[in-house]
């Protein structure tokens, strides 16, 4: 490609950028995936210093029923299965617990619109223009009094 240099002058009317600015817009997505791998980087090293710890803390996992042995689990495979409990539990914690907040959260929001916008739609029909033209056109079509009609006192002018 045929770059100008930061020395070559730009042609009129040539959009004038400052050479940082390509380098930044293209360093993000590197950014992004060295944040990726660090977070898999030091989930996959926590869940194996986790099982390294639990398979010298735990011995082989018998489980008797009765006194006859039902199931026995060797030293090693009991610690992984720990792991995978704690890595359950860990989603659980952290997925499931927030999701269900945000879904109460959620379910609260749409009953709070729903009340405000049945208030909303209440005072609008309360306050609407087609009420002012009812009450003007019943004012205009309501029967008139009589001239020798009572007046404000409820006495007869006299005459």
């Amino acid at each position: 490609m045929n770059m100008p240099s930061i020395a070559t002058p730009m042609p009129h009317g040539a959009p004038t950028v400052p050479p940082s600015a390509g380098r930044r817009s293209r360093r993000w997505p590197w950014v992004l995936l060295a944040l990726v791998v660090l977070f898999v980087a030091s989930a996959v090293g926590g869940v194996l210093a986790l099982g390294g710890a639990l398979e010298q803390a735990l011995g082989s996992v018998d489980i008797t029923v009765d006194g006859e042995p039902l199931l026995t689990v060797p030293r090693g495979e009991a610690a992984w299965w720990a792991v995978a409990a704690a890595v359950v539990a860990a989603l659980a914690v952290l997925v499931v617990v927030p999701l269900s907040v945000l879904l109460a959260l959620l379910v609260a929001t749409l009953v709070l619109v729903v009340a405000l916008a049945a208030a909303l739609a209440a005072t609008l029909l309360a306050l609407s223009p087609l009420w002012v033209m009812a009450l003007l056109l019943w004012l205009a079509l309501r029967p008139r009094r009589a001239s020798g009609s009572a007046g404000p006192s409820g006495t007869r002018p006299e005459a």
